[in-house]
């Protein structure tokens, strides 16, 4: 599902994509799409005792890397295809801790170009209002 033969990119199509796409590590984290939108989508990384360190905080490189992906999920459902890309830039801002337990991330894109696309994740433990963590991605699509 990484061309154009299947363009269901909802979160049946996400879901597929993480399978098919990302190394296995990525897929270790168990990041579940929920829902997708006209400027981005929802997203849920479960609770998974790996991620945390010492104090039952979730490490920032598992944020990091979760923000990342689902930049890319959301890219390729905005787009209706899978775009071959990488990332050019990634600011992270870790305002409070994420505590082990489920864990909310809404991804708004800010801009998809022909040749640049730049969006932000914001993180929440699940079912909290305050965002904990926030992350700010630009990515350079390499099929121009």
């Amino acid at each position: 599902m990484t061309g154009d033969e299947n363009n269901d990119y909802g979160v049946a199509g996400m879901t597929l994509l993480l399978a098919e796409a990302f190394a296995p590590w990525i897929r270790q984290l168990d990041i579940r799409p929920l829902e997708v939108t006209a400027q981005g989508g929802r997203f849920q990384l479960p609770e998974n005792p790996d991620l945390s360190r010492e104090g039952g905080i979730i490490c920032g490189q598992a944020i990091a890397a979760v923000a990342d992906t689902i930049g890319v999920l959301c890219l390729s459902a905005h787009n209706g295809h899978f775009r071959q890309m990488t990332t050019v830039d990634m600011t992270t801002h870790f305002m409070r801790p994420l505590m082990k337990g489920a864990v909310e991330a809404d991804v708004t894109i800010l801009s998809n170009g022909r040749r640049m696309a730049t969006l932000r994740v914001d993180f929440r433990q699940a079912g909290k209002e305050k965002i904990c963590a926030g992350a700010t991605c630009a990515y350079a699509y390499l099929d121009v």
